[in-house]
């Protein structure tokens, strides 16, 4: 685009009843004569559908608005801006059978513009519920480190969570009961995979708790921090067998400093449904609030490796043991298997 030349952005919310929109329609068709020589562009919620496939869900007699509607768009010139993404832009957020989806956002362009960028588009996005409560919460003012205070804010997140998902009915409880199923389960599972007796490095058997969970401990203790991780390696004897050494270069790179880019592309590369904690919060509730939290996030990430101190909650960790099925256990089905395909 040349530096001297303007284009018009029209930015619409439409009334949400029939009578206040005809306003609207007939500011349109106003301005549609002083753009007829600019590229011009009207886009946002018009309140307002054009045509009956529109709308998913139980509605009332809409065909005055929409009638009203095309005659307005068509009286100012203006047609659809091509479009990708969701159809449907609106949703009451009901679960029961008056859940109603339309199609109230889309952008609306000129003939200048269409001339003027004729491959411009623009993509609709999956809509999703509006609630302030999350957003006000996070800009509480926290006195603390970086990480402490994400640390606080999420907590405070999760009662507001909580409230939301009791106000869906039918489906909290349906969650809350297979979480009680869930827990009895694992409780079950505790009961009968529970450690009763260990044998320590030199053979002898412990049966008191207090001493298994002691072994356990140990047993740890040399493996991820013996005297193994103290040995010096000389690291001559293993280039024979490396197929690529770094340079000098590739080396520096390595040292760079950790970026506020580098911490939102980490963040990004993480599936949606992996959780870098145990908190509850998923890789996908910081990918949909990072215009919110995603600042805040990443000074902590970034004081981090400035300071080197991570918090106990940060670092923590669930390991659940599983136990390892016995080789005559898993002969019977197999044996099985090859008796059934012989047809015997």
């Amino acid at each position: 685009m040349a530096d001297n030349e303007s284009v018009i952005i029209t930015v619409v919310y439409g009334a949400s009843e029939v009578i206040d929109r005809r306003n609207l329609w007939t500011a349109l068709e106003t301005l549609a004569q002083q753009c007829s020589d600019i590229p011009w562009l009207v886009g946002g919620d018009f309140n307002a559908v054009c045509d009956l496939n529109e709308v998913c869900g139980i509605s009332g007699d809409i065909r005055m608005a929409t009638e009203e509607f095309n005659a307005g768009i068509l009286e100012a010139g203006l047609i659809p801006l091509p479009m990708q993404g969701e159809w449907f832009t609106w949703h009451n957020c009901s679960t029961s059978m008056r859940s109603l989806w339309k199609r109230l956002d889309r952008i609306l362009i000129n003939d200048r513009w269409l001339a003027r960028f004729p491959s411009a588009y623009y993509h609709s996005l999956t809509p999703r519920t509006s609630d302030h409560s999350p957003l006000n919460i996070w800009h509480h003012e926290i006195v603390g480190i970086p990480m402490y205070a994400v640390t606080r804010k999420l907590k405070a997140l999760k009662p507001v969570f909580r409230l939301q998902r009791r106000n869906k009915g039918d489906l909290t409880m349906n969650v809350q009961l297979a979480k009680g199923f869930l827990d009895e389960a694992q409780q079950l599972r505790r009961v009968m995979r529970r450690i009763l007796q260990i044998n320590d490095e030199n053979g002898f058997t412990h049966t008191d708790l207090g001493e298994v969970a002691h072994e356990f401990v140990s047993y740890y203790q040399n493996l991820l921090g013996g005297t193994r991780r103290r040995m010096s390696v000389d690291i001559r004897y293993l280039r024979p067998w490396a197929r690529h050494c770094i340079t000098d270069e590739e080396a520096n790179q390595l040292l760079l400093p950790i970026s506020a880019d580098d911490v939102k592309q980490a963040m990004f590369d993480i599936a949606d449904d992996k959780a870098p904690g145990p908190d509850g919060y998923s890789s996908r509730f910081f990918k949909a609030a990072w215009p919110v939290v995603g600042e805040e996030v990443t000074r902590a990430v970034l004081d981090f490796f400035s300071t080197g101190k991570l918090l106990k909650q940060i670092k923590s960790t669930i390991l659940a043991l599983i136990p390892k099925p016995k080789a005559r256990q898993l002969r019977k089905p197999v044996q099985s298997l090859f008796e059934d395909s012989d047809g015997v």
